[in-house]
């Protein structure tokens, strides 16, 4: 019988099946899971109780909570818990002797902890590591959705992609970010356009060379990935760079730890002073989560308002962050292209500093579009596929079985 058909989660996924449930045993308050591979969970009552995924306590179409955890008491215990022949988890609980069944799929995903990075964990990089973007080629100008999960797998990791290949239309660039998750409007328009303006009010539309920087951090959330599509590429100069900020930044924790410290905890602001808005907002170069893990990197170094702070600290903040700027501009750790009519390159602006070189408007015309969107517009794009192809090969596999 078909386990990930026949079991619910509570957040209507498949689950792939990749150890099955040897025993479930009570001690004290928990269930006790021992799994084909040796491993084993220990698993909270309330836990448990919480992510009952019957009829009674998740909406089967909604998969939100019918269940308010005030109905239960922090007392609550299971009567008994069991394997069904499905290879279920089964709980009877000591409070309206209510039952459970769980997908031992989602079990298993959710309550053991392993060391083993999933294959989208950031991989962080330097020069030597890459000459140009990973890139993709679009086969007859399209990309497949097995060619975009695949690029937005590479995303992930490095922070980077290129896609090569692509129409040049005006079009292109808005159609394939729709593919991913809804455009970001900001103060640059839904979509923007990076062509040579002699009266722009942002340097992006000038051909001066731009310094390795992220996008808007005026803004209390920037951006989270940013889309460029090239359009015309007949300019002499103008090569596209790319530098891995958290890898300067694990670099400098490593190699100078004062810096470190001065990065992750002196607030830049950074203010839009030119045009009719006036975005204004501050925060650390080096954003960390609540762990201390690397979170975002904020750096417009042509947008930095006048910094407010001791005078005696004057000289410790600015060498951290000319520590940064050097290293981020550096050949160590920055790569340069050309960026070339038909691709597409997507970055993490929250993560790769992006930048270009001078570019030369009496040779040839030169033509940008871009846009942006969110980071967990990629991680759900991500996970929707690759539950389509779990659920894809689930079916086929019940197929087969079929009498």
């Amino acid at each position: 019988m078909d386990t990930l058909n026949i079991i619910p989660t509570p957040d209507n996924l498949y689950w792939p099946l990749k150890e099955a449930i040897i025993s479930a045993q009570l001690e004290k308050k928990a269930v006790v899971i021992h799994w084909s591979d040796n491993n084993h969970s220990i698993l909270h009552p309330v836990w448990l109780r919480d992510n009952c995924c019957c009829k009674i306590c998740l909406n089967q179409v909604t998969k939100e909570h019918l269940f308010d955890l005030r109905d239960i008491s922090l007392d609550i215990q299971p009567i008994s818990a069991g394997v069904d022949s499905d290879g279920a988890l089964n709980i009877v609980w000591s409070e309206k002797n209510h039952t459970s069944r769980y997908n031992p799929g989602w079990l298993y995903a959710n309550s053991i902890n392993t060391e083993n990075k999933p294959s989208n964990s950031a991989v962080l990089w330097t020069s030597s590591d890459f000459l140009e973007p990973p890139s993709f080629d679009a086969i007859n100008n399209t990309v497949s959705d097995e060619l975009l999960h695949d690029a937005l797998i590479t995303l992930k990791r490095y922070g980077m992609v290129r896609l090569r290949g692509l129409p040049i239309n005006k079009e292109v660039v808005e159609d394939f970010a729709l593919r991913i998750g809804p455009v970001r409007e900001t103060h640059f328009d839904r979509i923007f356009d990076v062509v040579s303006q002699a009266d722009s009010n942002t340097l992006a539309n000038t051909s001066h060379g731009l310094a390795a920087h992220t996008d808007i951090p005026t803004r209390e959330s920037p951006p989270g990935i940013q889309i460029l599509h090239c359009r015309i590429a007949e300019a002499e100069g103008g090569n596209s760079t790319l530098t891995d900020g958290f890898k300067v930044a694990e670099d400098i924790g490593r190699n100078f730890p004062a810096h470190y410290r001065s990065l992750t905890k002196t607030k830049w602001c950074y203010a839009n002073r030119a045009g009719p808005s006036d975005y204004r907002w501050e925060a650390t170069t080096i954003g960390l989560n609540n762990e201390g893990e690397l979170l975002e990197i904020r750096l417009l170094p042509f947008s930095r308002a006048p910094l407010i702070a001791d005078y005696e600290a004057m000289d410790s903040i600015y060498a951290a962050l000319i520590c940064f700027i050097e290293k981020a501009n550096s050949e160590e750790y920055q790569i340069s292209f050309p960026f070339k009519a038909g691709d597409i390159i997507m970055f993490d602006n929250r993560r790769i500093l992006h930048g270009r070189g001078e570019f030369y408007p009496n040779t040839g015309d030169r033509a940008l579009r871009g846009t942006y969107i969110e980071r967990d517009d990629v991680d759900s794009k991500i996970r929707e596929f690759e539950q389509q192809i779990i659920k894809e090969n689930t079916l086929g596999w019940t197929k087969k079985r079929a009498p």
